[in-house]
C-alpha cells in the first residue's frame, strides 16, 4: 500500500475523525498514525479488544475519563535527575489516578468475556502513596500548597506574620492625616517583593524612603519608607527560603518519579492504548458500524455498506460481492451516478477493517490482502509535466509491477483521457493481465468494449449504478450482473441542450451501437419491472410473516391466560378449602369440650354444632345432579354446560374436533376444557348455587389482577378513572397490598392518586415507596 491509495480513498480523513473520540492528546497522534494490520489472526486479535471495549462503554456503561497529557518528556527528564516543574509532577499525579481508577473499573465489569482489557488494567501500575503525595502537595500546576513539608508551612507562616506587620507599619503613614495630603492612594501594595506605599510625585521627600517605582504618567511614586527596610529585608530572605525550600522538594519528587519513571511510562502506554480502543468504539457506535469478519481467500462481502464520509441522511446503501464467482467487477454507467463512490467504498472498508475498525454495514465480510492500489481522481503534475493520462498509467505502472495474487486493484476510469479506440483497447489490455495474475480488481469504465468483455469472459461481471427510467437521474444504487448505459444523450436533452443537436449526435452513432443501448434500456426496464414485483413479493411474505408472528403470540398469550386463570382458580378454591377445614376443627373441637360435660344444655348445643357440620360433606354425584339431568347428544356450539372440575356452569362459545376441548364462557373469562370434563344441561336448568361456610364470606373470581398499575404519561382525569377502576378489581380479589407507579415529574400524577386514595373508604393507610421501592414514583396502599 502507498500514500497514494491512502489519500484516495480517504483513509487519512477517517483517521482524523476517529481520532476526535480519544481523550488524550497521545492517543490522538497515535490514532493519525494508525497503519493497517496484516495477518487475519492479528487483525481478529484488534478487532476482539475493539468489541470488549463496546461492551464496556454501551452495555456495563463503564465511562473512564482520559484527557490525559502526554508526560513522556516530563519522565525522560526525571531519569536524568533534572527538576520538573509543578505542572510536570501534577501530570504524573493525574496520570497515577486515572490509571488507578481506570483498572478499578475494568476489574470490576461482571463479565468474564472481557478477557484483553482485563489483563491490561491488571499490568497497570498503581502507586498510591506517590499519588497521594503529590495530590497533597500541589495546590495547581503553579502552586505548592504549605502541606508540602513542614518548613515550608513554618516559612509560610513567618512569611504571613512579617507582612502583617508591615502592612501595619505602612498603615501608619497611609491613614495618619499628617501624611494625607502627600498620599495618592490609601493603600499599601507591593514593589519588586518590597511592601512600598504610593506618593504623590510632588511631594518626593515628604517621606523619607526608597523609591522603587513610579507610574505610567509619571503622578505617583512607590515609595519603602526607612523605618521598614530592615522588615522588608527580613522578609526577602524568608521569600529566598521558601523559594529553596520549594526547589528541594520539586527535587525530591523528582526523584521519586525517575525512580519509578519506568513502570509510570509502561502504564502511560497502556492507558493510551486503551484510549485508542475506546476511541474506535465510541467511533463505531456513532456510525451504526458492525464487526467484519476477516479471510485469507480474497473473498469481499458487503451487504448494505455505508460511505462513513458521506451524510447518514443521504448515503445509499450498497452491496458488493468480490472473490466468490467471480474476481474482477467492471462497473459502468453514467457520470454522477456514484461509480467512484462505490469504488471507494469497497476499499475505504477494506482499509478501515484492517486497521482493527468496525465498518458501516449490515454485514461485511473481508479480505485480507498484502497490497491494495487504487487509481482515482486526476494525478495531473505541471512539475512532472505529466498530463491526466500519463500521470494514471504511470500508476497502473507501478500496479501492475507490483501485483500478487492476493491484491486488491481499484482502477477508476481506465484508459480514459486519450483516443477512445486506443484507450478502450489498452484498458483490455490491462484487465486481461490483472485477471490473469489471479488478482481481485474493481475497475468504472464508460468503454462498451468492457460491458461484452464481462459477458464472454470467466471470472468478470458486469455493473452498472441504477438511474430512474424516466428522469434519467441517478439513484446511486450498484447493480451486480447488469452492465450500464452511458445515457449522456439522453442526459443531455434533460438538461435542455437542443434537440438539433441532439438528433444530430443520434445520427452520428453507428446503428451497432444505437441497437446496443436500446438493448440495455429495454433490460433496465425489465429489471426494474422485476424488481418492483419482487419487492411487492417481499412486503407481502413480510406483511404475512408479521401476521402469523401475531396470532402466535396471540394464542401464547391466551394460553398463559388460561393458565394463569387455572392457577388462581387453584388458588382460591385451596383458600376456600383450608378456611372451611379451620371452622370444622373449630366445631369439632367445641364438641369434644362440650360432651366432656353432658348437661343437658350442652348436648343440645352439641346436637346444633353437629347439624352445622353437613353443610361441609359433598356428594359429588349428587352436587352433579343438582345441575339437572344429562342431556343426550353431543356438546354443541351455545350449549349450557357444567364444568366438572369447577362446579361451575358456562356457555359453549366453539369446539376444537381434534383436540376434543371446548372453548366455555363462564362470566367474563373464557377458557379451553377437555369434552370428557363437561356434563350437558338443560337449556331452563340453572346451576344450584353452592353452600359454603358462612364465616368465609369470600367469593370465586375468576379474575387474574396484578397488583401493581402504571399510569405513567396519562392526564390526571385519565389517571384516576385507571386507579378506581384498578382498586375495585384488587377489593374483588381480596388483594391487601397494590402498588401505583406514577414517575417523579412535577408530582401532579402523585397527588392525583393520593387525593383520589383519601376518598376511598376501603384503603386503609397508603405511603410513598421507599428507596430501594422506586421512592417518590410510586405509592403503596393498603386495602382492608
Amino acid at each position: 500500500m502507498n500514500e497514494r491509495t491512502f489519500r484516495s480513498l480517504d483513509y487519512y480523513k477517517i483517521l482524523e475523525k476517529l481520532s476526535q473520540f480519544a481523550s488524550g492528546k497521545r492517543a490522538k497522534e497515535d490514532i493519525l498514525a494508525l497503519k493497517p494490520l496484516s495477518g487475519v489472526d492479528i487483525i481478529n486479535a484488534e478487532l476482539d479488544a475493539v468489541s470488549e471495549a463496546d461492551l464496556v462503554l454501551y452495555k456495563y456503561a463503564v465511562t473512564p475519563w482520559l484527557a490525559l497529557d502526554d508526560i513522556s518528556d516530563a519522565l525522560d527528564s526525571s531519569k536524568v535527575f533534572g527538576m520538573l516543574s509543578m505542572a510536570d509532577i501534577m501530570k504524573v499525579g493525574r496520570v497515577l489516578r486515572v490509571s488507578r481508577i481506570l483498572q478499578t473499573q475494568l476489574l470490576k465489569v461482571p463479565d468474564d468475556s472481557v478477557t484483553i482489557l482485563k489483563d491490561l488494567a491488571r499490568n497497570i501500575y498503581v502507586n498510591k502513596r506517590l499519588e497521594d503525595d503529590i495530590d497533597r502537595s500541589f495546590a495547581s500546576e503553579t502552586e505548592m500548597s504549605d502541606d508540602a513539608s513542614s518548613d515550608l508551612r513554618n516559612l509560610r507562616q513567618k512569611i504571613r506574620k512579617m507582612g502583617e506587620a508591615i502592612k501595619n507599619k505602612l498603615n501608619s503613614f497611609v491613614t495618619s492625616p499628617s501624611y494625607a495630603k502627600f498620599m495618592q492612594d490609601n493603600i499599601v501594595t507591593v514593589r519588586e517583593d518590597r511592601y512600598v506605599i504610593p506618593l504623590k510625585a510632588e511631594y518626593k521627600g515628604a517621606i523619607p524612603g526608597l523609591i522603587h517605582d513610579q507610574s505610567a504618567s509619571g503622578a505617583t511614586l512607590y515609595v519603602e519608607p526607612f523605618v521598614i527596610v530592615d522588615m522588608n529585608n527580613d522578609l526577602k530572605q524568608l521569600l529566598l527560603e521558601e523559594q529553596a525550600e520549594i526547589n528541594r522538594i520539586l527535587r525530591a519528587f523528582t526523584a521519586k518519579i525517575g525512580a519509578e519513571a519506568g513502570f509510570i511510562e509502561y502504564t502511560f502506554d497502556i492507558v493510551t492504548r486503551l484510549d485508542v480502543l475506546f476511541a474506535k468504539a465510541a467511533y463505531a457506535y456513532s456510525i451504526k458500524a458492525v464487526r467484519p469478519t476477516f479471510n485469507d481467500k480474497g473473498r469481499v462481502r458487503i451487504e448494505r455498506g455505508r460511505h462513513p464520509l458521506i451524510d447518514k441522511n443521504k448515503v445509499v446503501p450498497n452491496s458488493v460481492m468480490l472473490g466468490y464467482d467471480y474476481s474482477m467487477l467492471l462497473i459502468t454507467g453514467p457520470n454522477t451516478g456514484g461509480k467512484t463512490v462505490c469504488l471507494k467504498l469497497i476499499g475505504l472498508l477494506e482499509l478501515m477493517g484492517k486497521t482493527g475498525l468496525f465498518v458501516p454495514a449490515d454485514e461485511a465480510e473481508l479480505a485480507d490482502f498484502d497490497l491494495i492500489f487504487s487509481d482515482i481522481g486526476d494525478e495531473q503534475s505541471i512539475e512532472q509535466n505529466l498530463s491526466t493520462f500519463s500521470a494514471h498509467m504511470k500508476n497502473v505502472s507501478d500496479v501492475i509491477d507490483r501485483l500478487t495474487e492476493n491484491t486488491l486493484v481499484l482502477f477508476d476510469e481506465l484508459g480514459a483521457g486519450t483516443d477512445p479506440t486506443e484507450g478502450a483497447s489498452l484498458a483490455l489490455s490491462i484487465a486481461s493481465y490483472i485477471l490473469s495474475s489471479g488478482a481481485k480488481a474493481v475497475i468504472t469504465t464508460h468503454y462498451n468494449e468492457f460491458k461484452e468483455y464481462a459477458v464472454t469472459t470467466e471470472g468478470v461481471k458486469n455493473a452498472s449504478m441504477d438511474f430512474d427510467p424516466i428522469t434519467y437521474s441517478p439513484t446511486y444504487k450498484l447493480i451486480i450482473g447488469t452492465p450500464g448505459a452511458s445515457n449522456a444523450l439522453l442526459i443531455a436533452e434533460r438538461l435542455g441542450l437542443k434537440e438539433e443537436i441532439i438528433s444530430c449526435a443520434r445520427m452520428g452513432l453507428s446503428a451497432t451501437k444505437r441497437d446496443f443501448e436500446k438493448v440495455l434500456l429495454a433490460l433496465e426496464e425489465s429489471r426494474k419491472e422485476a424488481d418492483v414485483n419482487l419487492e411487492e413479493s417481499r412486503q407481502k411474505l413480510l406483511e404475512a410473516e408479521k401476521i402469523k408472528n401475531e396470532a402466535e403470540r396471540e394464542r401464547e398469550k391466551l394460553y398463559q391466560q388460561r393458565e394463569k386463570l387455572n392457577v388462581n382458580i387453584r388458588k382460591e378454591t385451596k383458600r376456600l378449602v383450608e378456611e372451611a377445614m379451620e371452622e370444622a376443627n373449630e366445631i369439632i373441637d367445641e364438641l369434644r369440650t362440650l360432651l366432656d360435660d353432658p348437661t343437658e344444655a350442652n348436648v343440645f348445643r352439641a346436637q346444633k354444632l353437629r347439624k352445622s357440620l353437613k353443610k361441609y360433606i359433598v356428594n359429588e354425584e349428587n352436587e352433579l345432579q343438582s345441575f339437572g339431568e344429562e342431556q343426550e347428544g353431543e356438546i354443541k356450539m351455545g350449549d349450557r354446560v357444567l364444568i366438572k372440575s369447577l362446579h361451575s356452569e358456562g356457555e359453549v362459545l366453539e369446539i376444537n374436533p381434534i383436540k376434543k376441548e371446548a372453548k366455555v364462557k363462564m362470566g367474563r373469562i373464557a377458557s379451553c376444557f377437555a369434552l370428557s370434563g363437561l356434563q350437558r344441561l338443560t337449556p331452563k336448568q340453572k346451576k344450584k348455587e353452592k353452600i359454603l361456610p358462612k364465616s368465609s364470606g369470600a367469593t370465586l373470581y375468576n379474575e387474574s389482577v396484578s397488583p401493581v398499575l402504571n399510569i405513567i404519561g396519562m392526564t390526571s382525569l385519565e389517571a384516576e378513572r385507571e386507579v378506581s377502576d384498578f382498586v375495585d378489581r384488587c377489593l374483588r380479589v381480596r388483594l391487601h397490598e397494590i402498588r401505583i407507579i406514577h414517575g417523579y415529574g412535577e408530582g401532579v400524577l402523585r397527588n392525583t392518586v393520593q387525593k383520589y386514595l383519601k376518598t376511598r373508604p376501603e384503603v386503609e393507610s397508603f405511603r410513598l415507596g421507599n428507596f430501594n421501592e422506586g421512592g417518590k414514583g410510586v405509592t403503596f396502599a393498603y386495602l382492608k
